[in-house]
């Protein structure tokens, strides 16, 4: 098969890997950020800056279809979870996490044929005992595409606009862990939040792969 179509990195384009070493190392330093319209909420995490190399491979797994980068970035991203367990064992106890990943448009999920996030938290679950994926957020109809917004506007679009899956949402005191793809303006999980802290579910802290705010 791969003489018909050769595999190439999302990053890079080099021949013979989905991912190769010097892309995926992109993703493979873990580093707090602080970008100023979150300095209120739980830790925020982030594995890359989102540019460059980074950025490519991550557009690519998302809207280009490689479902190959899933088995990668669903490892940069345990790695990361045990490092975040470890770092802040008080916030999350001793008890089960929960991985909540960022809700999508019903649209944007036809449209790529998946839901990565979720996808991509179910695969890296397996290599972090204790931490389960719990897909309880959605997002009401009345949320449109945010590409284009500036900050003010992606508030206002996702204000109220997270929803729980009732059927689907950890018992109240449960620890949870945001988790989203590309942290912009921060509107998404603070609105996330929003949503749990309703349910009565605490976030201990805030994961994404790619930084693209501002930062004081």
């Amino acid at each position: 098969m791969n003489l018909l179509l050769p595999l190439r990195c999302a990053g890079c384009g080099l021949a013979g890997f989905a991912l190769c070493a010097g892309c995926g190392g992109r993703f493979a330093r873990l580093r707090r950020v602080h970008p100023p319209e979150l300095s209120s909420a739980p830790p925020v995490h982030a594995l890359a800056r989102y540019c460059g190399r980074a950025r490519t491979a991550l557009l690519a797994c998302k809207e280009g279809g490689r479902r190959d980068l899933e088995g990668p970035l669903a490892a940069r991203v345990a790695v990361a979870l045990r490092e975040i367990l470890d770092e802040h064992a008080a916030l999350v106890g001793t008890g089960p996490v929960r991985l909540v990943p960022a809700p999508s448009r019903p649209a944007a999920v036809r449209r790529r044929g998946r839901a990565y996030l979720v996808r991509l938290a179910r695969r890296a679950e397996r290599g972090v005992p204790g931490v389960r994926t719990a897909d309880c957020l959605r997002l009401s109809p009345l949320v449109r595409d945010s590409v284009g917004l500036d900050s003010a506007r992606r508030f206002e679009n996702l204000r109220g606009g997270v929803l729980l899956r009732r059927s689907r949402v950890p018992s109240p005191g449960t620890p949870v862990l945001l988790f989203d793809d590309v942290l912009t303006t921060g509107a998404t999980l603070l609105n996330c939040r929003e949503a749990l802290a309703g349910a009565g579910l605490p976030v201990a802290g805030m994961l994404v792969l790619a930084n693209a705010a501002r930062e004081t």
